[in-house]
């Protein structure tokens, strides 16, 4: 039986802080820099968010089918943590670029995007798959699963401040140079920081991810048509997917428009960075409490619970006064309901994945967890394509006068629009059927197929 040692206890999910840090510059204000310092036409970002999204997409499932794949002689997921994060650090700076025309900039911001996140998904899917290197208890797994929502969360709350403060504190520093360097050069820290807190989980998972040679397991690469075929007879997997993806359109809808909600409904531009913040906090704690909360109610319970309870309240928040306060701390008990099911995401992959090799007898963990990443890249690049296409109904012009029509359209994409695909998602995992008590058993079983081929 593997089981997770002090170290583990102590320090798993602190990448996530460092992944979160820099992904939040990306979702929070990616769009809005886009929109209001590079200032692209609306028609431009909507491509740039669009396009980029779908490769963004693409290289997510690949991502998995990659490390699948692939068996280094010092591991199999642990050499991602270390290769892929000095490239993101080049290619994600370049995102937050404006060089040349509008053409010009379009096109590298491009770049930028599809590559950075295209090695990052590697080192994110390779960490979270090696989650089944470190235990096969399920309650360790659903520890696990927290800690890396916890991180992600407290990597979100760091962002939502830092990323305001530090672009401000570079502006200065490099007046004359134009807006955007304010964001290049935040850009530089977020990665940087990303890189440091993937090498300490490097340090950690040390003498977990033993290398087959040196190890003996059996492993064994998989086929492409394999990986697909275990796909496919995974409808666990599928249902997990899109239900996933609809909720963090929500999810990730309300942290991009936040900047537009502070300056256009609340007329307090500045606001932004304590509503992020007090947005990803209630995210933090709830994703902490999911194990105690999953001890009581189930994993799919939790899940449907936490994600329905934050579409009851947007659609509250909508019908009520725009008061700063009244919103701040509602949104906040909001995503103290939905942390606890969102601290759930790693385990209910990792589920699919022990179902998958439990149905199939083939270990294609790999491309499970890419399949949460694909999740991510759905909801960024829908939510991207929605957000451009409101902005342009309404007329959104970044300095122009504050009406009530555009008023009214930021308070439907802030509520209601993620309300709606959080009840899609509710809808969806009604028809997710692994058990939690089932998973013991699935593990015993595989573990039991193992022994018996290593005698073969």
């Amino acid at each position: 039986m593997k089981r997770i040692n002090t170290k583990l206890k102590r320090y798993w999910g602190i990448s996530e802080i460092g992944f979160s840090f820099m992904a939040t510059m990306e979702t929070s204000f990616f769009i809005i820099f886009l929109t209001d310092v590079a200032r692209l036409p609306l028609a431009m970002v909507g491509v740039i968010t669009g396009l980029s999204g779908i490769a963004d997409a693409v290289t997510a499932v690949l991502a998995g089918a990659v490390i699948d794949k692939t068996n280094f002689k010092n591991g199999k997921y642990r050499p991602w943590l270390v290769y892929c994060p000095p490239i993101v650090v080049i290619f994600f700076i370049l995102m937050f670029t404006k060089i040349g025309s509008d053409m010009t900039a379009a096109i590298l911001c491009s770049v930028g995007y599809i590559v950075s996140h295209g090695v990052w998904n590697i080192a994110w899917t390779a960490n979270r798959a090696i989650v089944g290197e470190l235990s096969d208890v399920p309650e360790e797994r659903a520890f696990l699963s927290g800690r890396i929502a916890a991180g992600a969360s407290g990597g979100k709350i760091l962002g939502s401040y830092l990323v305001p403060v530090l672009t401000a504190a570079f502006l200065g520093l490099f007046t004359g140079m134009g807006e955007t360097w304010g964001y290049t050069a935040t850009a530089l820290v977020a990665s940087l920081v990303f890189t440091l807190t993937y090498f300490i989980h490097y340090q950690i998972t040390k003498g977990y991810d033993i290398p087959e040679e040196q190890g003996k397991s059996g492993k064994k690469t998989v086929s492409l048509p394999d990986m697909l075929k275990a796909i496919v007879q995974n409808p666990q997997l599928l249902v997990l997917l899109l239900a996933d993806a609809m909720r963090l359109i929500a999810f990730y809808m309300i942290a991009a428009c936040a900047g537009y909600y502070t300056k256009i409904v609340l007329e307090n531009p500045s606001a932004v960075s304590i509503l992020l913040v007090l947005f990803n906090a209630g995210t933090l704690i709830g994703s902490l409490m999911a194990k105690q909360i999953v001890a009581k109610l189930g994993t799919k319970l939790s899940t449907i619970l936490g994600t329905g309870g934050l579409a009851v309240i947007l659609v509250l928040l909508y019908f009520l006064p725009a008061n700063q306060a009244i919103v701040f701390i509602i949104l906040f008990v909001a995503q103290l309901i939905f942390g606890a099911a969102y601290g759930l995401t790693t385990s209910m992959y990792s589920m699919c994945g022990t179902y998958g090799e439990y149905k199939t007898g083939k270990d294609i963990k790999g491309v499970i967890m890419a399949c949460s990443s694909l999740a991510i890249k759905i909801a960024v690049a829908l939510r991207g394509v929605i957000i451009s296409a409101v902005l342009a109904a309404i007329a959104y012009v970044p300095d122009g006068p504050v009406t009530a029509t555009a008023q009214g359209g930021i308070k439907l994409l802030f509520f209601i629009v993620p309300a709606l695909f959080c009840i899609l998602s509710v809808v969806l995992f009604f028809f997710y059927k692994i058990k939690d008590s089932e998973i013991a058993g699935m593990e015993q079983e595989i573990a039991e197929r193992k022994k018996v081929s290593r005698r073969r």
